[in-house]
C-alpha cells in the first residue's frame, strides 16, 4: 500500500475524542463512542456542540469524580461493543459491582448524574440486596447515616395512594405507638414535677460543705426526741411527787381516823359517859366528897394531841 493511500485511510481510521472536565478541575480525553454512551454527554455534544477541544470541555456534575468516571467508562466500553451475549454481560456485571458499600453508593450517584440508567439499575439492585432484611439501625450503620429523626417523625403515617391493606395496618401500628409515646412523655413530666428538690437552705449548705444532710437531720431529730423525753420524764416525776404527797396526806388522815376510833372504843367501856364529846366538853358533876374535877385526864389529852 502506497503512502498516498495510507494518507487517505489514516484520517478515517483515526478515533475522535471528547474532552470532559470533572468537579475538581481535572480534564480527561475519552473516546467519542464510549462517552456518547452516556445520555447526558451525548446531549451536551449534540445540543451545545461542546467537548470537541480542551478549551471547550464538557463540565460534568459535582457528584462525578475522576475515580467514578473511570469506572463508568469501563462499563460503557464493555457494553457499547455489539455482539455480546446476555450471559457475558451478566457475568461482567456481577464482577463489576463487587466493591464496598461506600464506592457502590458513589457509583450509583455518579451514574444517575450522567443519566446512565442501565448502570443505575445494576447498582441499585446491588444496594437493595445489601439492605434486605436489615433494621433501620443496621442500615444506618452500613451507610454511616446519622439518626436525626425524632421518635414522632419515625412514626409518621405513610402515604397510601394505592390503598394497600399492608400500609393501612402499618399506619394503625404507628398510631398506636405514637399514643404510647405521648403517654410515656406525660408520665416523665409528672415524675419530673414530683422530684422537685424540696431541701432547705441549711440542707443545701451542708451538702455544699461536704456534710450529709441526712446525718444533720437525724442528729437534729435525736436532739428533739431527747428534749421531749426529758420533758416527759420531768412531768412524770412531778406527777409522781404530787401523788406521793397525796398518798402521804391520805395516810396521815387515815392514821388520825384510826386514833379517833381507838379512843372512842376505849371510852365506850367507861360507864356514865354517853359519848366522847360529852366526856370532853361537858362540865363534871360533883363527886361524893364535893370536889369538882376541872382538868382532863392526861392520858386522854395526850391521845387527842396526837
Amino acid at each position: 500500500m502506497s503512502e498516498g493511500e495510507m494518507a487517505i485511510i489514516k484520517p478515517e481510521m483515526m478515533k475522535s475524542y471528547i474532552w470532559l472536565e470533572t468537579a475538581d478541575g481535572s480534564i480527561q480525553q475519552v473516546e467519542q463512542e464510549v462517552a456518547m454512551f452516556c445520555p447526558m454527554i451525548c446531549q451536551e455534544v449534540i445540543q451545545k456542540g461542546v467537548g470537541s477541544s480542551k478549551n471547550y470541555a464538557i463540565s460534568l456534575p459535582q457528584r462525578v469524580n475522576p475515580a467514578m468516571l473511570s469506572l463508568i467508562f469501563d462499563y460503557c466500553r464493555f457494553h457499547q461493543v455489539p455482539g455480546r451475549s446476555n450471559k457475558e454481560r451478566k457475568v461482567y456485571d456481577e464482577k463489576f459491582i463487587r466493591m464496598d458499600t461506600k464506592r457502590l453508593c458513589e457509583l450509583t450517584s455518579a451514574a444517575d448524574s450522567l443519566q446512565l440508567k442501565p448502570l443505575v439499575d445494576l447498582t441499585s439492585r446491588a444496594l437493595a440486596r445489601i439492605i434486605e432484611g436489615k433494621t433501620p439501625e443496621e442500615i444506618r450503620e452500613i451507610f454511616h447515616l446519622p439518626d436525626d429523626l425524632t421518635e414522632e417523625e419515625k412514626l409518621e403515617p405513610l402515604k397510601n395512594t394505592m390503598d394497600d391493606p399492608r400500609i393501612r395496618l402499618l399506619n394503625r401500628l404507628y398510631a398506636k405507638k405514637r399514643k404510647e409515646l405521648k403517654e410515656r412523655e406525660k408520665l416523665k413530666s409528672v415524675e419530673v414535677e414530683e422530684h422537685v428538690d424540696e431541701r432547705s437552705v441549711d440542707d443545701l449548705l451542708s451538702f455544699i460543705n461536704g456534710r450529709d444532710p441526712k446525718v444533720v437531720k437525724t442528729s437534729k431529730s435525736k436532739k428533739k426526741n431527747k428534749k421531749r423525753k426529758e420533758q416527759k420524764n420531768g412531768s412524770s416525776n412531778g406527777t409522781c411527787e404530787a401523788l406521793e404527797k397525796d398518798l402521804h396526806n391520805l395516810d396521815s388522815k387515815s392514821q388520825s381516823a384510826e386514833i379517833v376510833d381507838n379512843t372512842a372504843s376505849c371510852l365506850g367501856d367507861v360507864s356514865n359517859l354517853p359519848s366522847m364529846e360529852d366526856d370532853i366538853f361537858t362540865p363534871k358533876t360533883e363527886f361524893e366528897d364535893g370536889y369538882i374535877d376541872d382538868e382532863i385526864d392526861p392520858a386522854l389529852k395526850e391521845l387527842l394531841d396526837r
